[in-house]
């Protein structure tokens, strides 16, 4: 990452408030093709049919609406098994070790147990979500998990060749999730039930943890990459998204800041995520990458609210929590804060080579292969970038309490009183 165009972006932070909002809805109409016109429509178009519109895809319950649905989209962080129901075996969650702390199997979640958002949905006194590419016996009564593990916020064809990357991408989700409201209301047949449940939509709470992926695949893309540009039309695909939901009929929205990558363990073990460290042995330029991000999603969230003041646009600083534990861990009962608990070795336990959940393999002449630590509590990060489940609960936590929701937003009270 080049430092002085890192250095440029601080300081457009530091003097840009006043216009921040003019630069930004200006941006919008750089936004990449919607997936229609994407590079990678073909094998996206045919993810959405196998979904949504496929003879096989049995739903065995849907939507329930004595009270709000959930409905979640981003990537690894909250994916529940996209990624492990339409293409199985293809990912590192979908092999040992991961999900053997509490599921006792792999279920594809990128975690040793639950996510934070598992998490959560035990705390609201819901089951989890089922995802939306789940092709046989879906549960929707709850809501519908979109998420999907690889996938960024931007339809960007620069991320399209990594490995980990995915098409289904935060804007392709926007789309199922219209599919599949639409396919919804059309399964009612009268005007009363169809006008009831478009009330439903309304009162349902829409989730987000995107845009992580769009900085984490920075390191692999080299130094011809301009941090600010970068954060500018990451945060222009977020607003088309959340504006589009919110013409569907969205009106509550929470969404989640990215967390600190110059601290996780993937990016710290990555020579190509080169940087400066901070006095707690994070890498400066990722971690002030990171914040750039976060500022122009508030500001974005806080223009939201001026010009949609109908909607709550509700920010999860989930940000501040990690952030804060990397900084005083002994306040969360954790020794390793920079090492994942699972990995195949090096300073950090997380080599590039080998991550955990591959198969074992040779490396110029020597055998690598992962292994899981003996306590995860005692950790923050379990492979890459994804918390153990442990640590999940302190992030859980600060959404289920409130403490981390801004503005203030007591998200029981709404499952409540609805």
């Amino acid at each position: 990452m080049s430092t002085l165009k890192l250095c440029t972006a601080r300081a457009v932070m530091s003097t840009m408030k006043a216009s921040v909002t003019k630069v930004l809805f200006r941006k919008v109409s750089s936004v990449p093709p919607r997936a229609s016109n994407y590079s990678c429509s073909f094998c996206t178009l045919f993810l959405l049919i196998m979904g949504a519109c496929s003879s096989t895809h049995t739903v065995v319950y849907g939507l329930t609406i004595s009270r709000p649905s959930i409905f979640a989209f981003g990537a690894s962080m909250v994916d529940s098994g996209s990624d492990f129901v339409a293409m199985p075996l293809r990912s590192n969650a979908d092999f040992d070790p991961y999900g053997s702390d509490y599921f006792g199997k792999p279920v594809g979640r990128w975690s040793n147990g639950r996510t934070f958002f598992d998490l959560i949905m035990e705390g609201l006194g819901y089951n989890y979500l089922d995802p939306y590419l789940k092709s046989t016996r879906s549960d929707f009564s709850w809501g519908v998990n979109f998420a999907y593990s690889g996938s960024t916020a931007r339809n960007s064809s620069s991320f399209s060749e990594l490995a980990n990357s995915s098409p289904i991408t935060f804007l392709v989700q926007v789309d199922q999730f219209k599919v599949f409201q639409s396919q919804m209301i059309s399964n009612e047949h009268g005007y009363a039930e169809k006008k009831k449940l478009k009330k439903h939509f309304s009162k349902s709470i829409y989730f987000f943890e995107t845009a992580g992926n769009d900085y984490g695949y920075y390191a692999f893309l080299g130094d011809g990459y301009d941090p600010l540009e970068n954060v500018l039309e990451t945060i222009a695909s977020i607003r088309q998204g959340l504006k589009s939901l919110y013409d569907s009929g969205g009106r509550i929205f929470i969404v989640m800041n990215v967390t600190p990558l110059g601290c996780s363990p993937g990016i710290l073990s990555d020579s190509r995520a080169s940087g400066s460290f901070d006095e707690y042995g994070c890498k400066l330029d990722w971690i002030e990458l990171v914040q750039l991000h976060n500022f122009y999603l508030t500001d974005l969230l806080e223009n939201l609210r001026n010009t949609l003041p109908d909607a709550k646009w509700i920010l999860f600083d989930a940000h501040d929590i990690l952030l804060d534990a990397y900084r005083n861990p002994q306040n969360y009962g954790v020794l390793y804060p920079l090492k994942a608990c699972c990995g195949s070795g090096g300073e950090y336990n997380c080599r590039g080579e080998l991550t955990c959940g591959e198969s074992p393999k040779y490396v110029n002449g020597t055998l690598l292969q992962w292994k899981k630590c003996e306590d995860p509590t005692l950790h923050i990060i379990w492979d890459t970038v994804h918390p153990v489940e442990s640590f999940s609960r302190h992030i859980s936590n600060g959404f289920l309490l409130g403490t981390h929701l801004f503005p203030p937003f007591n998200i029981t009270e709404v499952i409540n009183s609805s």
